[in-house]
């Protein structure tokens, strides 16, 4: 199967609408910019993660931290993520995309009417239900720590977090991912079920 990153990106946004401490900026916003995270992407992509060439990748990324006017807050979140996802800065690609998307954030940070440290709290939730997301997307077993949360996938739809960061008892859904086999011309959809609760 393939999870485009525009279904992975969904499913990060349905982990932050649950989230139980909410970041101090219009929530709504928030989570459409979780859920826009990756929209560098397009709807379907085919760009394998770490197998495309560093010039294309970042491409993808400027293409998604350029702001797009509609909501300042949205863009916000969007490049504070990619800003996070360049800070590496393994090439010359990366090194002048980055310092790019950082000269960039002060003017979003004031558009957004949002400080500094209420985008730091907002960009640890998008990081976490991200780094989850992409797991899931990657349908193995794996396990890790991200800001103080350890999570714990079977990759079969089970997703263990501890200690439990959303409001709900439990979540479950939907992601939609599509047949490997002559993905993107041929579009089949394979939905698949995830199953969220503490461990």
């Amino acid at each position: 199967m393939v999870f485009p990153q525009a279904e992975h990106a969904r499913l990060a946004a349905t982990l932050a609408l649950a989230w139980r401490e909410r970041p101090p900026l219009p929530f709504d916003s928030f989570v459409r910019g979780v859920a826009d995270h990756d929209r560098g992407y397009g709807e379907h992509d085919s760009d394998e993660i770490g197998a495309v060439p560093s010039e294309r990748w970042v491409g993808i990324q400027r293409a998604g931290f350029v702001p797009r006017g509609e909501d300042a807050v949205v863009d916000l979140v969007v490049a504070l993520h990619v800003r996070r996802l360049l800070s590496s800065q393994e090439d010359e690609h990366e090194r002048a995309a980055f310092a790019e998307v950082d000269a960039l954030v002060p003017s979003l940070l004031r558009a957004a009417r949002v400080d500094p440290a209420a985008a730091e709290t907002a960009d640890a939730i998008t990081n976490v239900c991200d780094r989850i997301a992409f797991a899931f997307c990657n349908e193995q077993a794996a396990e890790g720590d991200m800001r103080g949360i350890r999570y714990a996938l079977d990759g079969l739809g089970l997703i263990e977090l501890d200690p439990w960061p959303l409001a709900l008892p439990r979540l479950t859904g939907l992601v939609t991912a599509f047949e490997a086999d002559g993905y993107p011309s041929r579009l089949v959809p394979v939905v698949t079920c995830f199953d969220a609760r503490p461990r």
